[in-house]
């Protein structure tokens, strides 16, 4: 058996009172770049059971790396705790972390859920990280069908399956 001698870089960052994730997990060859809404518990030494499924699901579909980014940086285990308004400063150092972590052409899955419609801003915040990563040429997948309401499935709610091309104007897509 051919051992594996790929440089792997470990990712976590996250603010120094730990309310704020920006990102989380693995980068080297054949990285899945993952977006949540929200960040949870997760650490580099314990995940959670998003993190444990979102893992899975990229190793089934040939993934050899999972970096966990989350539309708005705040921890929360419930999405009904996001904050009322958002923190602008949070937002736009979560928008930066993004667009210097993901790679140009690097495949991104789409797995936010329903959830967005729990705070307005949070549509604003997606629609500006979608518009940076045009710049990356990203390609965007999802895994199940859309939810009723038009959303990308959330990873604890599926069954693992291959991965198709999750559409919006402003990305670009590949098909698995």
């Amino acid at each position: 058996m051919k051992a594996n001698n790929q440089k792997r870089t470990e990712i976590y960052l996250n603010s120094l009172d730990n309310n704020y994730r920006y990102a989380l997990g693995t980068k080297g060859e054949k990285t899945l770049y993952c977006f949540g809404l929200n960040p949870s518990t997760a650490t580099l030494t314990e995940d959670d059971p998003t993190i444990i499924k979102v893992k899975s699901a990229a190793q089934k579909n040939g993934f050899e790396n999972v970096i966990m980014l989350n539309i708005y940086p705040q921890r929360a285990t419930n999405p009904d705790n996001l904050d009322c308004n958002i923190n602008t400063i949070e937002h736009k150092f979560n928008l930066q972390k993004i667009i210097s972590i993901i790679e140009d052409n690097s495949t991104v899955w789409a797995a936010w859920g329903n959830s967005i419609g729990k705070r307005p801003y949070l549509s604003n915040c997606l629609n500006e990280i979608k518009q940076k990563l045009e710049t990356k040429n990203a390609h965007w997948v999802k895994m199940g069908e859309l939810t009723k309401k038009g959303n990308p499935r959330h990873p604890l709610y599926l069954k693992c399956q291959k991965f198709s091309e999750y559409e919006n104007d402003n990305a670009k897509f590949i098909k698995y």
